[in-house]
């Protein structure tokens, strides 16, 4: 019998750059605290992303939350700078935009605005097995390359690959479930982007990897047809998932397992 358990936890503090590892998360508003509570804007207010700029890929963070910096480097360089971590930082601003050769604004943001579907869905959950399937049928990565590529928030062990499409039903519907004492509602498969066909380490784009992550997905038929309520190509990974205002406080860990409780009408 499945028993779906968290194996890991990860929050990306920045938007579209690296991620902390967890051992156990607090819920914030709508998300896990620090989790894309930072984000680089340009001067017209537009984000600084992996969907724009593949050299998001070449940018290291190394986080030191409890101390409010960041350590940022380039990927083959040996220079590692220290920042004060909080919007508007001249010295983090400049240094950014040098990156990117262009202005760029570090801006702050901790009510869930910063993700891509704001309050909606701001966690994501995906389980190991689902990862290791792609990564056998595209094995010239690493587990840790297709872990990367895909940026989850919650990583589950203990159940076979796609069990996670278990936590969302049908367009309007969700699934109830718990973790620990903390109630979440899956809504959706998550729809890919052009993101996860570049190299987390190198940047380089895989013009290939759509068409092969879309082979491997249809090879489990049932999974295939669930897809299909929400887009017309299996290009989805992961679960998008909402939490409610009420569980804002609370924590989960690794090593917490999952119950499911059952269908909910949505009203988002």
């Amino acid at each position: 019998m499945a028993e779906p358990t968290i194996s890991k936890l990860r929050i990306y503090p920045i938007k579209s750059l690296g991620h902390l590892e967890l051992t156990e998360a607090e819920i914030g508003t709508f998300s896990f605290t620090n989790d894309r509570i930072f984000a680089m804007i340009d001067a017209q207010g537009a984000v600084m992303n992996g969907k724009r700029d593949w050299r998001v890929n070449l940018l290291q963070t190394e986080y030191k939350l409890t101390e409010g910096t960041v350590i940022l480097s380039k990927k083959g360089g040996n220079d590692k700078i220290e920042f004060e971590l909080k919007a508007n930082n001249p010295k983090l601003n400049e240094y950014l935009s040098e990156c990117f050769d262009t202005e760029l604004t570090l801006i702050e943001n901790t009510e869930g605005q910063l993700m891509d579907i704001p309050k909606a869905s701001s966690i994501t959950v995906v389980s190991q097995a689902s990862l290791e399937a792609l990564q056998k049928d595209m094995h010239q990565f690493t587990l840790e390359n297709i872990r990367s590529r895909f940026r989850s928030n919650i990583e589950l062990s203990g159940v076979d690959a796609y069990w996670e499409e278990a936590l969302y039903n049908e367009p309007g519907y969700g699934i109830r479930f718990e973790i620990g004492d903390v109630t979440m509602i899956g809504i959706s498969p998550r729809a890919r982007c052009n993101v996860p066909p570049q190299d987390p380490l190198t940047g380089e784009m895989d013009h290939n990897f759509v068409k092969h992550m879309i082979a491997s997905r249809e090879k489990d038929k049932y999974a295939t047809a669930k897809l299909m309520m929400y887009g017309k190509a299996a290009y989805f990974l992961a679960i998008n998932v909402f939490v409610p205002a009420s569980e804002a406080g609370k924590t989960i860990r690794v090593g917490d397992k999952i119950d499911i409780i059952g269908p909910v009408q949505l009203s988002m």
